[in-house]
């Protein structure tokens, strides 16, 4: 009898842990989709994925800071998904892609012409997305990373508003510079 009292206490020491220590809750790697909200103050910065189920994620690693610029839109994050002892959950981003701006599917990739056409290479990876509608202003950011947003009609992707992530070497000056989101809407 007194075996039983004494194999309960080490039982219950051998699983009392620090309360700051992070508790894997999912697969190495989780992709998780929601709408991307940027929180905080400068000093202070955070960035929150919310799901569908109103949940809220905070997501940080080496992608964090890319993805803040995206806030509004919906995006799918992957990376190893933790919950701490105070019951926040954290991502810690490894990749990620764009799914719609303003209600509209969106894509992220390198703009480029091709044969008189125009295209978006994926970031990540996928097939080439052919484009149509593509602004004077777009063009001038060949080369460049950037979002587009619209709808697919026939077999090509209709620019209906896109924005500027990253500069390459030999887009124009002109163009939005790097972490604008501002939408800017084709007629």
């Amino acid at each position: 009898m007194r075996l039983i009292p004494l194999l309960l206490l080490a039982t219950v020491s051998c699983s009392v842990g620090s309360a700051s220590q992070s508790v894997s809750v999912a697969p190495p790697e989780s992709c998780l989709t929601g709408k991307i909200f940027s929180v905080g103050t400068d000093f202070a910065p955070a960035t929150i994925l919310r799901p569908d189920d109103g949940q809220e994620i905070r997501i940080a690693g080496e992608e964090e800071s890319r993805i803040r610029v995206l806030s509004g839109t919906v995006v799918t994050v992957c990376g190893e998904l933790t919950t701490d002892a105070r019951d926040v959950s954290t991502i810690e981003a490894q990749s990620f892609e764009l799914r719609a701006v303003d209600g509209m599917t969106a894509y992220l990739g390198a703009l480029q012409e091709v044969d008189g056409s125009w295209q978006l290479n994926p970031e990540r990876s996928g097939a080439p997305v052919p484009l149509s509608g593509v602004p004077e202003q777009l063009r001038e950011a060949e080369g460049s990373l950037v979002w587009v947003a619209g709808t697919w009609e026939d077999e090509t992707f209709s620019v209906k508003s896109f924005g500027l992530m990253e500069r390459s070497e030999t887009a124009p000056s002109s163009t939005q510079p790097y972490g604008s989101l501002t939408a800017i809407r084709v007629a």
